[in-house]
Parts: structure tokens; C-alpha cells; sequence
């Protein structure tokens, strides 16, 4: 559109209203204030995204129970040979809730079969 035929843009004395709109504009997007907090409000939602997440991973893989800590050894295992040992577990076979992963003991040192009567009658005691 013209104006008492110039362009409002040609008219040095009154620029136009665009022309004023984007000089404005461009001079509060390079405010580093601006930027800064623009910064500090990204960080603020990234942290809180992180928590969000982090709570909903906790959701869907609950923590771990702790391990339990090994039976203690009594000092009437302690003084048990091997075959009495494998005796011991024999009878402890028997017992209907009772299962031994190690098919073949044979393989077990005599301190991993006192170990293992140990928690088999750690556990008795406790689901009794």
C-alpha cells in the first residue's frame, strides 16, 4: 500500500509497524537472560521427567529382597564325617518339600555338604 505515494517502509521518518514488531522481537530473543532461565527451566523439567521415569522403573522391576545371609553350622555338623553327612541327607530327601538341585553329591566337598544339611534345616526350622 502506498502512502502519498511512497511505501510506509521508504518513509525513513516513520518506520512500519512490521518492520518496529520484528526489530522488538528480535531484540528480547537474544536476551542471555532470557536464555539462562530458558536453561535453568529445561533442567528443572529434565529432572523431573528423570524422577517420573525412575519411579515408574522402581514400579514395573521391584527391588530385590536382600540375600538372606547363609545358615550358621552347628558345631554337631562340624563334627560329622562325609558318609554321615550323606546319611543325613538321605533322610532329609525323604521329606516330601525337600529337593536337592545336586543330583550327584558325589562332586560336593564334605564343607559344601555340611552347608548344604545346614540350610535345609535352616529352612525346616522356619517353614515349621
Amino acid at each position: 500500500m502506498k502512502r502519498n505515494g511512497k511505501r510506509p517502509s521508504e518513509n525513513a521518518d516513520s518506520p512500519h509497524p512490521l518492520e518496529t514488531l520484528l526489530a522488538h522481537v528480535s531484540q528480547e530473543s537474544i536476551d542471555p537472560l532470557d536464555d539462562a532461565n530458558a536453561s535453568v527451566w529445561a533442567r528443572g523439567v529434565r529432572t523431573k521427567v528423570d524422577a517420573q521415569l525412575a519411579a515408574l522403573r522402581r514400579q514395573l522391576n521391584p527391588a530385590r529382597p536382600l540375600p538372606r545371609r547363609a545358615a550358621r553350622i552347628s558345631d554337631e555338623l562340624v563334627s560329622l564325617g562325609r558318609e554321615d553327612l550323606l546319611a543325613r541327607l538321605e533322610i532329609l530327601r525323604k521329606i516330601p518339600e525337600v529337593r536337592i538341585a545336586h543330583l550327584e553329591l558325589s562332586g560336593l566337598t564334605t564343607d559344601d555338604l555340611r552347608q548344604l544339611v545346614a540350610e535345609i534345616e535352616a529352612t525346616e526350622r522356619t517353614q515349621a
